[in-house]
């Protein structure tokens, strides 16, 4: 008898213990809430504050008033695939290696920097290795793609608004851009100028000439190229939503760049007095008085209100798409100031800063940010995924924005260093798709 009680007993010890660690598995496995991050190239509070106290960016008012932002403090130079990388990485130019928007190899070709010349682990590698899945579209410097727990759509997939690229691996898995291209919008099937009436985007060279009718002839191929640019980020969004939809991940990563390359070529919109009046005080003092810069920030989020809208529009779908217990980032690389150069955002005398805007469970409502930095975004996301910092990254958590009960049951926790044997890319490139690339840089002005 008192075997079979002894039995009995470790029966139930043994089934406690297994139920006991089953439910803290699972309790620790739905803690970690999913994540969205949203890339918005160029986007800047000079115009995002006006257009918000005018009801125009309610998507993004919302996330703001519900959680904690801030301007998001950034680095020169300011140029898109440094800063995103350095974002992405948590580390500085020096250690991630990707140092401009193109280099010359070694048979003096210029070619523009892609993910073979990364040199450390961005997050969708570390998520990936440790069984967090990611999804990542469109983000800088992710061709070729990388093996990744969940998907890559790289960077040059927008292509794919021009010819689809059959021949290219510009997804990982390869075969799933089939199953993109029927949410593509591309040039070809005459279906764009709806697109963009649709969406209440103007034809900004027809909106300029209105304005100012000697328009450089430099300028003419960014500004004819705004019409494209808009369907490539009309096409991330659909395939945004549509992968959001069809494939859930852990982490799902979109960057849009509309912003940026509309606002390139905003300060043609100036009205010919306060332009005069701009030119005069950059010859005097090096950049416009205060006077005259507020009335250059009046101007531009006139000219640039649809953009802005729309993108406000992109953010709002794809938060309707996802669960209540997600965690929402919404962060741009840099600004755009008014100085000698122009509406610009590198080459600028003051940096440019971006935007910072989170918000899920943990995070503080209504709260002001003060000291966030591109660098802390890799960090903060590993520590939203329960995983340690790396000791050799130049950020940190952004511990002011979340919760101090959850900061109390969550300490964050640090490795040396995440780096390691990574996996070799195909160092092979596709001249078509650099030259692409290179003829995109050179109409935006970014390379000569």
């Amino acid at each position: 008898m008192k075997h079979k009680l002894l039995l009995i007993i470790a029966f139930v010890f043994i089934i406690s213990t297994g139920v006991l660690l089953y439910f803290q598995f699972t309790d620790n496995k739905s803690s970690i809430s999913p994540v969205i991050l949203i890339g918005l190239d160029g986007a800047d509070w000079h115009i995002m504050d006006p257009l918000i106290e005018q009801g125009k960016l309610p998507h993004l008012n919302k996330l703001i008033q519900g959680g904690s932002s801030g301007v998001l403090q950034t680095f020169k130079p300011t140029k898109s695939p440094v800063v995103w990388t350095s974002i992405a990485t948590g580390k500085s130019m020096l250690k991630h290696g990707i140092l401009d928007w193109s280099f010359v190899e070694k048979n003096n070709i210029e070619v523009p920097y892609s993910a073979g010349e990364r040199r450390v682990k961005a997050f969708w590698n570390i998520l990936s290795e440790r069984e967090r899945s990611v999804g990542v579209i469109n983000w800088f410097c992710t061709f070729p793609p990388e093996e990744v727990n969940g998907f890559i759509i790289s960077d040059r997939f927008r292509v794919s608004v021009f010819k689809f690229l059959l021949d290219e691996i510009v997804t990982f898995p390869s075969r799933l851009k089939m199953k993109l291209y029927p949410h593509v919008v591309r040039i070809k099937d005459r279906k764009y100028q709806k697109t963009i009436r649709e969406e209440g985007i103007p034809d900004y060279l027809e909106k300029l000439r209105k304005i100012n009718s000697d328009i450089p002839e430099s300028r003419l191929p960014q500004i004819r190229n705004g019409q494209i640019y808009v369907l490539q980020d009309k096409s991330i969004e659909n395939i945004s939503l549509f992968l959001q939809d069809t494939f859930p991940v852990d982490l799902f990563v979109t960057y849009l760049r509309l912003i940026d390359t509309t606002s390139h070529f905003g300060s043609i919109s100036v009205s010919p007095g306060l332009r005069k009046k701009w030119e005069e005080e950059n010859q005097n003092f090096g950049m416009p008085t205060p006077e005259t810069e507020k009335l250059l920030y009046q101007e531009m989020v006139s000219f640039i209100e649809p953009i802005y809208t729309y993108m406000d529009n992109v953010v709002g779908r794809i938060v309707e798409k996802a669960s209540e217990d997600t965690t929402f980032i919404v962060v741009s690389d840099h600004g755009f100031n008014f100085s000698e150069v122009g509406y610009n955002h590198y080459n600028t005398p003051e940096i440019p800063h971006g935007i910072m805007i989170i918000k899920g469970p943990s995070i503080k409502s209504g709260f002001r940010l003060e000291n966030a930095h591109v660098y802390d975004i890799t960090p903060t996301l590993l520590y939203l995924f329960d995983l340690p910092v790396g000791k050799d990254m130049d950020g940190n958590v952004l511990l002011e924005a979340f919760r101090e009960k959850f900061k109390k049951r969550n300490k964050v926790r640090f490795i040396p260093s995440y780096e390691g044997p990574q996996q070799k890319l195909d160092q092979k490139r596709s001249k078509d798709l650099d030259k692409e690339a290179l003829k995109e840089l050179k109409s935006l002005g970014y390379i000569k």
